[in-house]
């Protein structure tokens, strides 16, 4: 069985129906159905103490990421002006929570999507078309969820738009078939927040 979760993973993630984070948890559910990993559970299923000690682990390097942010002239009110961080890559810093990069070879939860606090921060993730916050693959933290003042906010920022634009065309060159679910009209149509 774990053969063929392998060879369609394969093929999903090289045709580009799938994204990285998709692909490498279907790999790893693999493993665990073979029973050559270290998981006794399923690995779908993130417990509570593993998402605390993942928090502590990266809580150092948040804060490395926000002082260096402060460096580069990210202010703390709503939207902010995309910035040259220390590796090169262009980023957008959104109500000094939301980090939206470009390169940012994930898909989910949307092309861009923004990653809390730091670009190197797995999980919670934002949808940008909807607001939606998630803490882990498809679960939802809906006390997070963005209200419409901010998703007007967000989608009238032009640094955003731009950006959104570059990552968009990004991810075409980097998965040519990836088809842009969140985007209703096509991929170059973006959302307008009045």
């Amino acid at each position: 069985m774990h053969t063929h979760i392998t060879l369609l993973s394969d093929f999903s993630y090289a045709l580009g129906l799938i994204g990285l984070a998709e692909y490498e948890e279907r790999q790893e559910v693999a493993l665990w159905l073979a029973g050559s990993t270290n998981h006794q559970s399923d690995p779908r299923v993130r417990n509570d103490e593993e998402i605390e000690r993942s928090d502590q682990r990266r809580a150092e390097e948040d804060v490395t990421n926000i002082s260096v942010g402060s460096r580069l002239g990210v202010n703390g009110g709503g939207a902010s002006a995309p910035e040259e961080d220390v590796n090169g890559w262009t980023r957008f810093l959104f109500n000094n929570r939301w980090m939206f990069t470009l390169g940012d070879v994930d898909c989910y939860p949307s092309v861009p999507h923004g990653h809390l606090n730091s670009k190197t921060r797995e999980w919670p993730k934002l949808n940008p078309y909807t607001g939606r916050v998630f803490a882990s693959v498809h679960q939802e933290k809906v006390a997070e969820r963005l209200t419409i003042a901010e998703m007007k906010t967000l989608w009238n920022d032009d640094k955003f738009i731009e950006l959104c634009r570059k990552q968009i065309h990004w991810y075409t060159d980097f998965s040519e078939r990836y088809d842009f679910p969140n985007a209703r009209y096509g991929r170059h149509v973006l959302p307008r927040w009045r």
